[in-house]
């Protein structure tokens, strides 16, 4: 007991000792140019040890509590940052050196290594996590709008390629029938989950790898470029640092006035019209009894004689005062909430650095559909040996989103496909009410004499009985090894598992009008007992669905970087790595289904087809099971090296091979290796180099080869197994034929950069040309359907395309007083075309006629591009001519055909131009003073057109759509002077539609200016030992602002041509450090 309180008492002595030689200092100073002399203001000053934060006043003084074992560094843009030692120093004198280039401080994160600017010949662009932080919201990728060169997003493009998730290009499109999407990498692998998963109050910075030397080590999935997200971590010797970040973002409802449509009135007229033409009497006299318009019945029940004439009036005088947008604004539409909240702790001592953080957001959308994420993250890493560092992390993400309220065009769309704008979609005092759906109203309120269960949909309170959960539950689990055996050489073992589990629910029960439509459909009913026989039994209906995905990384990879001689630098890597991915995937249904207790029926018999009530047709119970699977696997051997001599000329050179059982033997058998190489001189190094103004001046030059791979194709057959319904023995459909020779596609991108910075950093930037060429590319190529017949191609790597482009970046420091301005304007030019592409008419511009939203390969032109019919005007009659040769025409269908035989020599059509942006970037400026901060980020598109949303008589009368100049058109004699709308017609001719629909007459230009976002923030550094943190930022953000300015004059939003534009969000954050 006495050797126990001894050891106490010693302790207690020790570290009472320890306190006193760690009191508490206060510590002035002064902040100096090192070569001019004068002193700087708003100087950081951060004391490392307490976290505590201090800025310097216009005389470059400073005040701030400290420790005497404590370090203070120094930062102040356009200069290099400094470390002191405090020791018993009660007074700093701080001279700082202005940086060469504002890149001093940059890493480069590749994924494989961290360079530094002066090591890179490749182009690449670093976002930190300032930049990232001007926007809010809960996807990563989101915040690079606007914020970097060569990156486009590209809205309003159409695709159903799975592979095109983000819709972001860089440096425009490197393949055809190939994934679109950039590859994304989070720290140091391929990330294939949902990028929704990150968190972004996690992510340290962004590295976008733009040309084939920096992108190629990535290799046969490099080709579309590479996104390189690094999060945060804890780092040694690190005192404890608390961050938390809260966001609330509000959303406006979406404005469904911005697209105008043909009036309630008009359309009513019309539809009455088409009845006394007998135009319904097809679906009014059809066995199926499909929905048609209320004021139609209303036509049908008066020629009946079943309602007079003046109630007639009457009721069709009420439809026409509707406009079921003003309803579902009321009733359905809400304001969007999220909130955000992030909390990460980090710190280290000096054997052991560990980082904790975790998310939570929270968000409810216009439609009420509900969206909740939690991320947890830990990150440890641990130093056994002075040589040696172990690194473990987990990275846990749970997400649910459950469904809302049906969208606007599906609540007024009769039977799936005629859009309605009159209809009532609520009662008067907001209550739920039958809106016509699938089925004629009158049909289904006789139809089973009362036996059926109600027919009737009712969309304003259907969802709360039809829910669709999605369940995403992530881990990725990391763990690493890094040894250094000898100086300059380290060994790095990295391992990584990923696993996403995503499990979708949808519960239709009783009441839904999915499940009450099912159950009608296929009762029996016995008209002389009235006795219903359930052939769905009755209860509610289960749809489960589960798709899982598993991947295995393992990378072993030798670094070296070493100076000999004070000259000789080299850094170069050389490792080989595995992959595998599986993913598999499966569907079923269980009717009857009950939660409490939970049952359902299993004797569902869905080999028998069954007589449906309506039509007495027979049909099979939808809802058999399935099963999916796929099983990729990579092996990759790598190598990158760069040679500095004397910190000005940089050789490097980048080596790779990929072989995967995605690809075909002979390809995975034949030597063709991935490669770059690039020479770099950094001139401004150089003893004859005088330029006073322009301190820093580096030049580079890269040539290389990269690659694009489609993941859902493969070198051996497909095909799905299923039970056949008429035999119930399994059979197997070939979907996709072996093809032994398919292989990646390869895009081989020279680059030319010019890196610079004018003294003081007043001007720096880059500058870059880039020539693409894409080989291999996929491209369907005709196959004997004889020996397989399901179709006539198969898809092989035949085609080619080339491309242009320039990048500009430069950032200026305009004013760097107590009052601050600084600027980035990013510039981008890229143009791509087809040079080969294997199939019938390929070099035809025909086939661009109405296109701009889907990929077109026609050799010789953009890959989104547009050609139209020459317009000529309207004829006596309201009718749109054309051309045959010179000649005006109103033969449409002779158009057509002139035009598809003969091509622009026809004189029918002419090519417009590209329909993607040729030219595009962004202006930001950021103002500050003292603790006050503005920034504001306006984006712009040049180059590039579309057709603009124009009158279709056939689709308004089929589908009710494309009625938005329904009131501007031709209507007697005359009109032809003052209006390009046409005349109405009947019977309706849709080539007449068509011809007019894509004329030139409708394309407009696509050039734009837009706000992207403004963010004012506030922000407080604390040196007071009374306040709880060391510094403390409020901030409010606006974004989605809208248009400044466009080339067209019909008030069209070019993004948003036949859609409505994103909702402006707004956004109150709070960010504290302490």
């Amino acid at each position: 007991m006495k050797k126990i309180k001894y050891i106490i008492s010693i302790a207690l002595l020790l570290s009472t000792q320890l306190i006193c030689a760690q009191t508490q200092l206060i510590i002035k100073g002064n902040i100096k140019d090192a070569v001019t002399g004068e002193s700087i203001s708003n100087a950081t000053v951060h004391a490392l040890g307490s976290g505590r934060y201090a800025l310097s006043d216009k005389e470059g003084s400073f005040v701030i509590k400290s420790k005497s074992n404590d370090t203070l560094l120094i930062s102040h843009i356009g200069f290099t940052p400094q470390k002191i030692s405090v020791g018993s120093n009660h007074f700093i004198s701080v001279l700082l050196n202005e940086t060469n280039t504002s890149l001093a401080d940059v890493t480069i994160n590749t994924g494989y290594q961290n360079l530094k600017p002066n090591e890179v010949n490749g182009s690449y662009v670093v976002i930190d996590n300032k930049k990232l932080n001007q926007q809010t919201g809960l996807n990563i990728l989101d915040r690079l709008k606007g914020v970097t060169s060569s990156l486009l997003f590209n809205v309003g493009k159409q695709n159903n390629n799975p592979q095109n998730k983000t819709g972001i290009t860089i440096r425009g499109l490197s393949t055809i029938n190939g994934p679109l999407d950039p590859l994304i990498v989070v720290d140091n692998f391929i990330y294939d989950g949902d990028i929704n998963n990150i968190n972004p109050n996690d992510v340290e910075s962004i590295t976008i790898l733009k040309d084939a030397a920096a992108a190629s080590i990535w290799g046969a999935r490099a080709g579309n470029g590479v996104i390189v997200i690094t999060t945060k971590k804890g780092q040694f010797n690190q005192k404890l640092h608390v961050d938390f970040n809260s966001d609330v973002i509000m959303t406006d409802k979406p404005n469904l006035f911005y697209q105008p449509q043909i009036s309630s009135a008009d359309y009513i007229d019309l539809e009455q019209y088409l009845f006394n033409k007998g135009y319904y009497n097809s679906q009014l006299n059809s066995r199926s009894h499909p929905a048609v318009s209320p004021a139609v019945l209303i036509f049908k029940e008066k020629q009946q004689g079943l309602i007079s004439a003046t109630d007639s009036a009457s009721q069709i005088n009420a439809l026409k005062q509707n406009d079921s947008r003003r309803q579902f604004e009321k009733y359905y539409y809400r304001k969007g909430l999220t909130q955000q909240y992030a909390l990460n702790l980090r710190g280290g001592s000096q054997n052991i650095a560990w980082l904790i953080s975790g998310d939570y957001d929270k968000d409810i959308n216009n439609l009420s559909a509900q969206y909740n994420k939690i991320n947890l993250r830990f990150e440890n890493t641990y130093r056994p040996i002075k040589n040696m560092t172990l690194n473990a992390g987990v990275y846990y993400t749970n997400s649910n989103n459950i469904s809302g309220l049906p969208s606007y065009s599906n609540v007024i769309s009769l039977n799936g496909t005629i859009q309605v704008p009159y209809l009532n979609l609520a009662g008067p005092e907001g209550q739920s009410i039958a809106v016509p759906y699938a089925y004629n109203t009158n049909y289904i309120d006789t139809a089973g004499a009362g036996k059926l269960m109600d027919w009737n949909y009712y969309p304003l309170t259907d969802y709360k009985h039809n829910v669709t959960t999605a369940n995403t539950e992530e881990l990725l689990a990391n763990a690493g090894l890094n040894y250094k055996i000898i100086q300059g050489l380290q060994l790095s073992l990295l391992y990584q598992y990923q696993k996403q589990n995503v499990q979708t629910n949808t519960i239709s029960d009783t009441a839904s009008y999915y499940t009450r439509n099912l159950i009608n459909t296929y009762s029996q009913l016995d008209r002389n007992t009235g006795v219903i026989n359930y052939i769905i039994p009755l209860g509610g209906i289960l749809k489960k669905g589960y798709a899982n995905l598993q991947s295995y990384n393992f990378r072993g990879q030798l670094n070296f970087d070493r100076t000999f001689h004070q000259k000789h630098h080299i850094n170069a890597i050389a490792g080989m790595e595995v992959r595998n991915e599986w993913a598999s995937g499966s569907n079923a249904i269980y009717y009857g289904y009950n939660p409490d207790p939970l049952t359902y029926t299993s004797s569902i018999n869905y080999n028998t087809r069954y007589p449906t009530f309506i039509t007495g047709s027979s049909a099979y119970i939808p809802g058999t099971s399935s099963l999916s699977s796929t099983d990729n696997r990579f092996v990759s051997f790598f190598s990158n090296a760069d040679y500095i001599y004397n910190d000005r000329y940089i050789v490097s050179a980048s080596m790779r091979r990929d072989g995967s059982n995605i690809f075909g033997a002979s390809t995975n058998n034949k030597w063709k290796p991935l490669w770059s190489a690039g020479l770099g001189w950094n001139i401004s190094k150089e003893n004859f180099y005088k330029i006073g103004w322009l301190p820093y001046l580096k030049l580079s030059a890269t040539y290389g080869v990269s690659g694009n791979v489609d993941l859902s194709k493969t070198a051996l057959p497909v095909g799905n197994m299923a039970i056949n319904n008429i035999t119930g023995f399994q059979d197997e459909r070939i979907n996709y034929i072996n093809n032994p020779d398919l292989s990646w596609e390869r895009s081989y991108q020279t680059n030319l950069r010019i890196d610079f910075a004018t003294a003081k950093n007043i001007i720096s930037g880059a500058l870059e040309y880039y020539h693409k060429k894409g080989r291999d590319l996929y491209a369907p190529i005709p196959y004997d359907y004889t020996t397989w017949g399901l179709s006539s191609t198969i898809t092989a790597n035949v085609a080619d395309m080339k491309g242009n482009g320039v990048d500009i970046t430069l950032h200026s420091n305009n004013i760097n007083r107590d009052f601050k301005w600084t600027t980035d304007f990013l510039w981008s030019y890229n143009t791509s075309i087809t040079t080969a592409y294997h199939t019938d008419n390929a070099a035809s511009a025909y086939y661009l006629l109405q296109g701009g939203n889907t990929i077109n390969p026609i050799i010789g032109k953009p890959l989104y591009a547009i050609a139209a019919y020459k317009w000529g005007g309207l004829d006596a009659q309201g009718n749109p001519q054309g051309y045959i040769g010179d000649t005006l025409s109103t033969d449409y269908a002779g158009i057509d055909v002139n035009a598809y035989e003969r091509g622009l020599k026809s004189g029918s059509f002419v090519y417009v131009g590209p329909a993607s942006p040729t030219i595009f970037g962004s202006l930001s400026n950021e103002f500050s003073y003292k603790s006050f901060a503005l920034s504001f980020n306006i984006t712009y598109k040049f180059h590039y057109y579309l057709f603009k949303p124009s009158l279709s008589y056939t689709a308004l009368a089929t589908n009710g759509t494309g009625g938005i100049d329904y009131g501007q058109r031709w209507k007697q004699s005359g009109d032809e002077n003052k209006t390009n709308v046409p005349s109405f017609v009947y019977p309706l001719n849709s080539d007449r539609d068509a011809f007019y629909n894509g004329s030139t007459i409708n394309v407009i230009k696509g050039d734009q200016i837009r706000l992207q976002f403004i963010n004012l923030s506030y922000s407080l550094l604390s040196n007071k030992k009374n306040l709880p943190f060391n510094s403390l930022q409020i901030y409010i953000n606006a974004a989605n602002i809208g248009i400044l300015w466009r080339a067209n004059n019909d008030h069209i939003d070019p993004d948003y041509a036949n859609g409505i534009p994103n909702p402006k969000t707004y956004t109150v954050g709070i960010r504290a450090n302490f």
